[in-house]
């Protein structure tokens, strides 16, 4: 008996069809894997079958048995559990609190110290050792804030685990650590959907995969009978290609002198991810990446780099578009031609409870194809959005939609796009397909090419070595808040690069 089943389950919104008649199983104790593009539904399906959604048709069966769950609270009786792509956690409470929110434990007294010991021994069991039970959640790294989520669901004594996209913020460590807990999970007896872009991680990891496409079930696989290329093709409707294929316009060598964007001697201190002594230079026509493991000063680097006067005591030079930047604000660098994709859509990218037309204006309130006698004219704005809506494929495609109701690579992909078409000389890149599908990842790595063979300046930060190594013309590797090495694209390989992240020698 399948631990879940859908058969012909239907969710629409308005008459846009997010689900159109699903039909599928997951075995119980196995871990399957759920991929499609973005936009696809896969969420969606999860957040119906964990009561957040009712569905508009079909049927939902859990052990055999039709259920049609109203509420997340009806689903966790049930034993299902949900671990969302951006977490639901208060950050001011402690994380003992977090976790045993709306199941406190003691009739008329809350019996923390109860929850306390329960929760240690659910712990150890799982092998998810955790000793912060009382710091606050804001205070946790993220990988250890999802450790939390999954502590909450087996508290809740899930027996259905969901993971959306799990893997998207966490560093090379902790997603090592993460699939360890989840084989120690499926072992015991848990059944867990992934959710996931990352073919690579579904290959691995999982038992099954489900492929959904524009919101229907295009098949499932046995994972160990397929490949990463017959997946792609499923999900996309096409052959992909994962790397680079086009062009790469050969530029003549740049004279250092002539410099984009020239940092010497920057330090930072008196912040999570100190910067110290560190020196580069952004030359004309050329992607130049950022690599290292997650907390080694990139993050503090790329927000000094797009907003130095957040940082009155940092010391050294920062020159940009052949002024001395120091102290600069946003509107001076985006005036002098630079553009951000942030590393943090949500909080640092998107206004999520208004329009994409809205969105698109943010950075772009003065640019004169939208103002018009100090006014801005949204006429003239909406036919850029709907031809960002078709190059980059953001669906639903509609440009009256909150950008909330946008997957998450659909908004990454809405970022991008406004970035680009604002025509700047230098582009700040941090994690472009991070929660992208692979023909988002193909279209997206194409626009990054193109602007790079028009001449632009590109630095690009990744967690993707792959990524960069395919895309970069020089790579700077980060260790301990300094420039470790800069390879050269005929030096990069993987083995060298990692051992460099490490903080082995070059």
């Amino acid at each position: 008996m399948s631990a879940l089943e859908f058969r012909g389950v239907s969710k629409c919104f308005g008459s846009f069809f997010a689900n159109r008649d699903l039909s599928f199983s997951v075995e119980p104790g196995t871990i399957h894997g759920l991929i499609g593009e973005n936009g696809a539904g896969k969420s969606t399906a999860m957040k119906a079958l964990f009561g957040i959604y009712p569905i508009d048709g079909g049927t939902i069966l859990i052990q055999g048995k039709p259920v049609r769950n109203k509420s997340p609270v009806q689903a966790m009786r049930l034993g299902i559990g949900m671990v969302h792509q951006h977490f639901m956690l208060a950050g001011p409470e402690t994380v003992l609190d977090n976790i045993i929110l709306g199941h406190e434990p003691g009739f008329l007294r809350l019996d923390r110290e109860r929850a306390l010991e329960e929760l240690k021994k659910i712990s150890e069991t799982y092998g998810l050792h955790f000793q912060k039970w009382h710091a606050r959640v804001d205070e946790l790294s993220v990988g250890e804030q999802q450790r939390v989520e999954i502590l909450k669901l087996l508290y809740q004594r899930s027996a259905i685990l969901i993971l959306d996209e799990p893997t998207a913020v966490l560093t090379p460590q902790e997603v090592t650590e993460l699939f360890e807990n989840l084989k120690r999970l499926k072992a015991e007896g848990k059944t867990i959907i992934l959710i996931s872009h990352k073919l690579k991680e579904v290959l691995t990891h999982t038992d099954s995969v489900t492929v959904l496409r524009r919101g229907e079930c295009v098949g499932t696989r046995v994972t160990a009978e397929t490949n990463e290329d017959e997946l792609a093709q499923m999900m996309v409707g096409r052959p992909v290609s994962f790397t680079y294929e086009g062009e790469r316009k050969v530029f003549a060598k740049a004279d250092e002198s002539r410099a984009v964007l020239r940092v010497e001697r920057l330090t930072i201190e008196g912040v999570s991810e100190p910067l110290r002594k560190v020196g580069f230079d952004l030359r004309p026509a050329e992607i130049l990446g950022v690599a290292g493991v997650q907390g080694n000063g990139q993050t503090t680097l790329l927000r000094f780099l797009s907003n130095p006067s957040r940082y009155r005591s940092a010391d050294g030079e920062y020159r940009f578009a052949g002024a001395n930047r120091m102290g600069s604000n946003p509107l001076a660098l985006r005036r002098a031609g630079m553009a951000l994709v942030p590393e943090d859509r949500l909080s640092e990218g998107l206004l999520l409870e208004q329009d994409l037309v809205e969105n698109y204006l943010l950075g772009q309130h003065e640019d004169p194809r939208f103002v018009r006698n100090g006014m801005i004219d949204r006429s003239k704005l909406r036919p850029r959005v709907e031809a960002a809506i078709r190059d980059f494929d953001i669906r639903p495609p509609y440009t009256n939609i909150w950008a909330s109701r946008l997957s998450g690579g659909n908004q990454q992909k809405l970022v991008i796009a406004r970035a680009l078409d604002s025509n700047p000389n230098t582009l700040l890149i941090a994690h472009p397909t991070r929660g992208v599908d692979v023909g988002a990842i193909e279209r997206i790595h194409e626009a990054i090419m193109k602007e790079r063979n028009a001449g632009k300046s590109i630095l690009l930060f990744s967690s993707e070595l792959d990524e960069l190594m395919d895309l970069s013309d020089r790579i700077l590797v980060f260790y301990n808040g300094a420039v470790a090495a800069e390879f050269s694209r005929r030096e990069f390989d993987p083995w060298a690069i990692g051992r460099v992240m490490g903080g082995g020698a070059k």
